[in-house]
């Protein structure tokens, strides 16, 4: 569940002028859609399009923690390495009443300034995450406010080649305005709202060429006083083969979702880019 870390040396073959990146900075899809990492989005865009290109990405994701399974399906398009627009389909199973909520997100991320390694800024980067619901009943008889919803968010990120043990390290920092319920999947905004600015952290390391290792942390917001919400952390594992695939392993921790504590588990994303 993490994003690309820059600053690595790759084999000729893998330097496509239709790839244009390195390997490695085209990360991976976010359970939103958006690129970045598996429970936050990262200030990096979504595949190797560089100045001048057009990139995209598909993504097939599960989490399964004791309770409950979510399926991710979606993809991305990035512009230029400046815009990035997305959409995904989450359908959220409750094992014990065999029950679904799908929501559809879309997302639109636009990159401020800075780069993540080849400059002096960071990378900043601002987004709009977009959900609704297709099944409401859920949301609503817990006390949401509304089934359709916004989430706005800046990200920052910095690499450092020479980092942790001498290797490519990255660090990203997410603040997020919204009132979003467990990711939305049960509504925006309740009877308790909680504070609406949210901070997000992730941080990862290269091993090598092709393997990374890190952790995300979100915090989230508890707005249903008939419901807990807690935060969120993982972390993962994620092998880079080559330019056109990804794979991420996670163990993931969501805290109390629906009256059900201690949902922890696993999670694995499958990711092209075109």
């Amino acid at each position: 569940m993490m994003t690309a870390l820059p600053g690595l040396t790759v084999a000729d073959e893998e330097q496509n002028p239709r790839f244009g990146k390195i390997k490695g900075t085209g990360g991976v899809s976010s359970i939103s859609g958006v690129g970045g990492g598996g429970l936050t989005p990262w200030a990096t865009l979504s595949s190797y399009a560089e100045a001048g290109q057009l990139g995209g990405t598909v993504f097939a994701s599960q989490a399964r923690v004791d309770d409950y399974q979510l399926d991710i399906y979606g993809g991305s398009f990035n512009f230029h390495d400046k815009v990035e627009v997305s959409y995904v389909r989450q359908d959220f199973l409750i094992e014990a009443a065999d029950l679904n909520i799908r929501q559809d997100k879309i997302g639109l991320r636009y990159k401020v300034a800075g780069d993540v390694i080849y400059d002096r800024l960071p990378q900043i980067t601002v987004g709009v995450e977009h959900g609704e619901l297709r099944d409401e009943a859920v949301a609503l008889s817990v006390g949401a406010r509304e089934t359709r919803g916004t989430d706005y968010t800046i990200s920052m990120a910095r690499a450092w080649i020479n980092g942790i043990g001498h290797r490519t390290t990255l660090l990203n920092v997410n603040l997020r305005y919204g009132d979003s319920n467990q990711f939305g999947i049960l509504g925006y905004g309740g009877d308790d709202a909680d504070t609406r600015v949210n901070v997000e952290v992730a941080g990862a390391m290269f091993l090598n060429r092709s393997v990374a290792v890190g952790f995300e942390w979100r915090q989230k917001p508890d707005n249903l006083s008939a419901l807990k919400e807690e935060n969120a952390h993982d972390l993962f594992v994620a092998y880079f083969p080559n330019k056109r695939l990804s794979f991420t392993a996670a163990w993931v921790d969501l805290g109390e979702i629906a009256g059900a504590p201690d949902q922890r588990g696993v999670y694995f994303s499958l990711q092209a880019n075109l």
